[in-house]
């Protein structure tokens, strides 16, 4: 890989384009560019203007990973960015050098929620607008790979925790418990780690999808229960009846496993600690 391009090139991209090697040309595709380090080169264009994408056309990456984000939760707002935009990219790219295709998604994709396990193969049928809309997205990427021979995979990214993103923390400070459903996450360093492994993969090897998570799904309230101890912060009590409107799922991180990627927090503890050091020192 000699010239990557990182669209919605946000917190993951930044990390991703620190951990690779130096001759990696990296350029960054988003409406403010002001913000990126000299690392990456800005590109300077919207996947909901088309006219803002026509430069692509001329250049010739041989490796593109999309990483988006919608703005805002709402079902016109994911279809606009996860389903218009994707489709806007992707035919605005000059595919006579892509050799790989990585599109970001989520595992939202899945509507399980009965507690059980879910993998690369588990049938996905989600319910809410999000998963809806970044199911359309992965299929629009992994049809432009089968059209244009390019090797291409969706990676399903749960919920990411990290510097920067402090929301379960502040919720614990705040006294805020959960019900006992399961939770699934990711640290962001391992987001950008697996994405470099993924990069520099042999593209024979390259899977088609992967789920990517850390080695422990945990009940959220058991989290929360160990962020309050670590912090010295009492728990409001949460009604039975709140589990009962809601289900969860617990995801393999097998295939991310069996690629040879080694996480570096396999857990949320591991995780954690680092993030309420951190939080100690500055604060």
């Amino acid at each position: 890989m000699q010239k990557l391009l990182i669209v919605g090139c946000g917190d993951i991209g930044i990390k991703l384009a620190s951990v690779l090697p130096a001759a990696v040309s990296v350029y960054g595709l988003r409406r403010d560019i002001s913000k990126l380090p000299a690392r990456i080169i800005g590109l300077c264009a919207d996947v909901t203007e088309p006219d803002s994408l026509k430069a692509l056309a001329d250049m010739n990456f041989d490796a593109v990973v999309i990483s988006l984000t919608p703005g805002e939760a709402s079902d016109e707002r994911y279809q606009k960015i996860y389903v218009q935009g994707t489709a806007q990219l992707l035919a605005a790219l000059n595919h006579e050098c892509l050799q790989r295709l990585i599109f970001v998604s989520s595992t939202s994709v899945y509507g399980q929620n009965d507690d059980s396990w879910v993998d690369e193969h588990s049938v996905t049928e989600p319910t809410r607008y999000s998963g809806k809309r970044l199911l359309q997205a992965e299929q629009l990427c992994l049809d432009y790979g089968r059209q244009h021979q390019v090797a291409t995979s969706v990676l399903r990214f749960a919920g990411i925790y990290g510097p920067g993103r402090g929301r379960l923390l502040q919720d614990v400070l705040a006294g805020k418990q959960s019900p006992p459903l399961y939770s699934n996450r990711i640290h962001s360093d391992d987001c950008a780690g697996f994405l470099q492994h993924l990069l520099q993969l042999p593209v024979a090897q390259l899977q088609p999808c992967y789920i990517g998570v850390d080695d422990l799904p945990v009940r959220l309230n058991e989290v929360k229960d160990w962020l309050a101890q670590q912090l010295a912060c009492e728990l409001q009590t949460v009604a039975a009846s709140s589990a009962q409107r809601a289900g969860s799922k617990r995801c393999s991180n097998r295939g991310m496993k069996q690629s040879g990627y080694q996480l570096l927090y396999g857990n949320y503890q591991a995780g954690y600690t680092q993030l309420l050091a951190e939080l100690i020192y500055t604060g």
